[in-house]
């Protein structure tokens, strides 16, 4: 049975990633439909597996190298991301 894809924009960014990836139409949407399915699993978690997982993700941030810089973010961004009126630099 085939499936009849009605929005533009859906064909043309399947048609897109099956140029970019060597894929065929087919292989992208069954792709795309599987990582969704993936994603949706995770509903499938207890309240306490998903805290844990949180956790664990947070866990492994932290450890990661901190900069040695005393400034706050605020000052930071202030200081290297704004001019002297506000403004973006860059």
């Amino acid at each position: 049975m085939g499936i009849l894809i009605l929005a533009e924009e859906t064909e043309r960014l399947a048609h897109e990633i099956a140029e970019a990836t060597g894929e065929s139409i087919n292989e992208v949407y069954h792709q795309a439909l599987m990582e969704r399915k993936v994603r949706l699993s995770g509903s499938d978690l207890t309240p306490e597996e998903r805290e844990a997982r949180k956790l664990a993700f947070f866990a492994r941030l932290d450890v990661r190298p901190r900069t040695q810089d005393p400034r706050s973010l605020k000052e930071i961004e202030d200081e290297e991301l704004y001019g002297e009126y506000g403004q973006p630099i860059g």
